[in-house]
C-alpha cells in the first residue's frame, strides 16, 4: 500500500490496530505518520490536552518489545484508541523483533501501534541496507497477519513524479494543466518534501478549486533558489565552465547545501544518460517522454545537451558525481573544493 491508498483506506474505515511504515523516502514517511495520528487522535476526547495523554512515543533503540506491548494494552483516559508509535524499530534486537511480532499477529483492538522503520522498505534490494530491510520484511509478515497494513515509501524514480504531484495536488483540491504538472515537477526534482510544501502554497494562492498553469509555479514554487539549480545543471550540461562556476559561487553564498547540489547534477546527467541511451535505440522525443515521464522541453534539453558528450563520457561524469557525494559524506576536503572540481570534470575540464 502506498500513501495515497492509505488516506482512501483512513477515509473510509476506522483506524486499524497495527501499521508498519517503512522506506527510504522520509517525507512519505512524514505524511503518512501525519495521516494516521490525525485519524487516530480525533475520535479522543476534547478535554485540555486529551490527544498527548492518548500517544505515547518510544525508540527501538532504547525500548523493549514489552514496553511496546504495554504501552499498547493502556487504556486511554479520554476514550477512544491510544496510539503508539514506535520509530526505529529496526534497532530493536533480533530476540526483541521476535517478541514483538508476536504481539503485531495477535493485537488489542483498542489501541493502533505504528511502527516506523526509516532507511529501507521489506521491498528495498540494496545489500548495504540489508539488515534494515530485513527487519522491515519481518514486521511486515506480522503486521498483515494481524489483519494490519504494511504501508511502502520507497523513494520516488522520476517518470512517478507526476503522478505523485497530481495525487497531492488532488488532496489539496487543486487540479493542474499538464504544463503546469511538469514544471511542478522540474520545479521541485527528486524532493518529496518540497512537492509536498508546493502542493501547499499552490492551495493557499490558487485556493480549492483552482487549476495550476505554468505561470502559478513560476509565481509560487521556482523562486531564485530554483531558478540557479536550473542554470547550473544547464550550465554544466551545456560544458560551459565559466557560467557553472559563476552560478555555483552564488548557490554556496546562499547557503546552498553542497550535497542538494551534488543531488540536483546527479538527477540532471542521470537524465541525460537516459535520454541519450533511449535515443541511440532510435526512440523519439514523444516515446521517451512517455517512458521516463520527463516534459518534452525537457527531453529536447537532454537530447541536445547530450550530444556533445559520448556513452564513456556520460559514465565517467555518474563515477564523478559518486565519488563527489562519498567525499562529501565523508567529511573531507571543504564541500566547496569538491564542487568546483566536480562542476570542472562535468564541463570536460
Amino acid at each position: 500500500m502506498n500513501v495515497t491508498q492509505l488516506q482512501k483506506s483512513l477515509e473510509k474505515s476506522d483506524p486499524l490496530p497495527v501499521y508498519l511504515v517503512s522506506g527510504e523516502e522520509g517525507a512519505l514517511i512524514d505524511r503518512a505518520l501525519e495521516l494516521i495520528t490525525s485519524r487516530v487522535l480525533s475520535g479522543v476526547g476534547s478535554g485540555a490536552g486529551s490527544a498527548e495523554f492518548a500517544l505515547s512515543r518510544l525508540d527501538g533503540g532504547s525500548a523493549s518489545a514489552e514496553e511496546v506491548e504495554a504501552a499498547a494494552r493502556t487504556a486511554s483516559l479520554f476514550g477512544g484508541r491510544r496510539l503508539v508509535v514506535l520509530k526505529n524499530a529496526q534497532l530493536l534486537s533480533p530476540d526483541e523483533q521476535k517478541k514483538l511480532c508476536a504481539y503485531l499477529e495477535n493485537p488489542v483492538a483498542t489501541a493502533t501501534l505504528v511502527l516506523v522503520v526509516r532507511g529501507a522498505g521489506a521491498g528495498s534490494r540494496d545489500p548495504k541496507l540489508s539488515r534494515i530491510a530485513g527487519a522491515a520484511k519481518k514486521f511486515a509478515k506480522a503486521v498483515e497477519k494481524g489483519g494490519g497494513i504494511a504501508l511502502d515509501c520507497p523513494r520516488p524514480r522520476a517518470k512517478d513524479l507526476p503522478r505523485l504531484a497530481e495525487s497531492l495536488l488532488k488532496e489539496q483540491g487543486l487540479s493542474a494543466t499538464r504544463e503546469g504538472l511538469y514544471a511542478l515537477c522540474e520545479a521541485v526534482g527528486e524532493d518529496m518534501g518540497s512537492l509536498i510544501q508546493a502542493a501547499e502554497k499552490l492551495a493557499l494562492y490558487l485556493g480549492e478549486g483552482g487549476r495550476i498553469e505554468e505561470s502559478h509555479v513560476a509565481e509560487v514554487v521556482a523562486d531564485t533558489r530554483s531558478q540557479s539549480v536550473f542554470a547550473l545543471t544547464d550550465a554544466a550540461g551545456e560544458g560551459s565552465l565559466d557560467r557553472a562556476l559563476r552560478v555555483l559561487s552564488g548557490m554556496i553564498r546562499d547557503g546552498e547545501s553542497p550535497l542538494a547540489v551534488v543531488s540536483h547534477l546527479a538527477r540532471h546527467f542521470r537524465s541525460l544518460a537516459r535520454v541519450a541511451a533511449l535515443n541511440s535505440r532510435g526512440e523519439g522525443v514523444d516515446a521517451i517522454r512517455k517512458r521516463l515521464g520527463l516534459h518534452p522541453f525537457v527531453v529536447k534539453k537532454c537530447l541536445m545537451q547530450s550530444r556533445r558528450l559520448t556513452s564513456r563520457a556520460l559514465a565517467s561524469h555518474m563515477q564523478a558525481l559518486a565519488a563527489a557525494d562519498k567525499a562529501l559524506k565523508s567529511g573531507g576536503p571543504r564541500g566547496e573544493l569538491v564542487l568546483e572540481k566536480l562542476v570542472m570534470t562535468l564541463c570536460g575540464r
